[in-house]
């Protein structure tokens, strides 16, 4: 009776564990306190506000990242400045040359280059963010890569503090939490980590290839090596690979060399289980990014071919292997499109200046399925070992002579 009471209610604990996953959605969490950088600003609501006379900016540390966020009182959050950044004793700067004015609901996306002075280039592109409105006042959220400066491991624990001068002559700080020596980048913002002839990404291993694995810690960041457990589709001019979490789409694109540059156009042709939306890009670059830099790039969505209905939904990188073919690679929020979490749901792409063949995904983990599917193959196993023994018979006996 004791074994009976046992295995019913691992049952039961499995199932409601493998239940509770399941209707769980799928998010991306950042260590600095759950800040994602996407052009909403709601997960800042709390962060302490350094004024200014201009407006108001925090700053969270991530690792070998820091988050920033402005909010101005008055005018566009500004790209010049620069965004000052002390660490350690010494200064670094920020800058962007996008135009950064919002009106609206617009939202914009925007890259940082990072030099030793003001507009400097010396570190290249260091960061990328947002910029929208709250209200009746411009907000922007970026994210900057400290290691794109050449800073180490050594400054982990210390300060580091963010001013510009056209929000406030105050600086925003934080401490910088765990910069890992397997992350770093050179001080020329080499950008490290491509996927190359030794890894899975660069050879094509399926056509049609369907995927029905979650993101896989797919981050878009200009480096591409962890693409390289990912299946590839191939075409007549390269290769797609897609995956989801179900709230976001990450895509990767090798082209074949001599074949052409990374198509911005085409367009990326989604198929979001019914829902066709075309997701393309007009400033994809027209001529092969050197392998030790990567070049940020911005998508847009719409309801047609080239249609701007949807704006700003996303955004990405590209760059070159060590073979010289051009590689990309980017995300997609799909809140952006109007549609929600996408969790078990099939997802296609193709773009014909790639190829005619579609890349498929079920958007989210399948694992909870997996659990469920555990705890029920334990039950059976025990029920059919008590039937066998005759123990399951005489307890039903047992009872009933009672």
């Amino acid at each position: 009776m004791k074994l009976w009471k046992l295995m019913m209610a691992g049952v039961v604990a499995l199932g409601l564990a493998g239940a509770a996953a399941v209707s769980a959605t799928p998010v991306t969490a950042h260590a600095s306190d759950n800040i994602t950088i996407d052009g909403k600003f709601s997960d800042w609501k709390g962060a302490d506000l350094t004024i200014g006379y201009s407006g108001a900016m925090a700053v969270k540390s991530d690792g070998q990242y820091i988050d920033v966020y402005v909010r101005m009182q008055n005018g566009s959050v500004p790209g010049y400045g620069d965004y000052s950044i002390q660490v350690d004793g010494k200064t670094y700067h920020a800058w962007s040359g996008d135009d950064l004015s919002v009106s609206g609901d617009q939202t914009k996306s925007f890259t940082l280059t990072g030099g030793k002075g003001n507009n400097g280039h010396d570190y290249g592109t260091v960061g990328a963010g947002y910029v929208g409105t709250e209200g009746s006042h411009e907000s922007g959220e970026f994210r900057i890569d400290l290691s794109k400066f050449g800073l180490t491991d050594s400054v982990n624990g210390k300060k580091v503090s963010v001013s510009n001068p056209s929000i406030g002559s105050d600086s925003a700080t934080t401490t910088v939490d765990n910069i890992s020596d397997a992350d770093q980048n050179s001080a020329s913002g080499v950008i490290d980590g491509k996927a190359d002839s030794s890894s899975k990404a660069t050879t094509t291993t399926d056509t049609n290839a369907s995927n029905d694995n979650d993101n896989l810690n797919i981050k878009i960041d200009g480096k591409f090596a962890d693409w390289k457990h990912v299946t590839l589709t191939g075409g007549y001019n390269g290769y797609t690979a897609m995956v989801s979490d179900g709230d976001k789409v990450y895509v990767y694109v090798r082209m074949i060399k001599g074949n052409g540059q990374v198509p911005g156009y085409g367009d990326y042709n989604f198929d979001f289980n019914g829902k066709k939306i075309y997701i393309w890009s007009n400033n994809m670059p027209s001529s092969t990014v050197s392998s030790d830099r990567a070049q940020a790039v911005t998508f847009t969505g719409g309801t047609t071919n080239e249609g701007p209905q949807y704006g700003t939904v996303g955004n990405g990188y590209v760059s070159s292997n060590s073979n010289g073919e051009p590689i990309a690679e980017f995300q997609i929020d799909l809140s952006k499109l109007n549609l929600s979490s996408m969790t078990g749901q099939t997802i296609t792409m193709y773009n014909p200046n790639i190829g005619n063949e579609k890349v498929t995904v079920a958007g989210g983990s399948t694992g909870p399925y997996v659990i469920s599917g555990i705890g029920l193959g334990i039950a059976g196993l025990g029920y059919w070992r008590l039937r066998k023994s005759g123990k399951l018979k005489r307890q039903g006996n047992r009872t009933s002579g009672k």
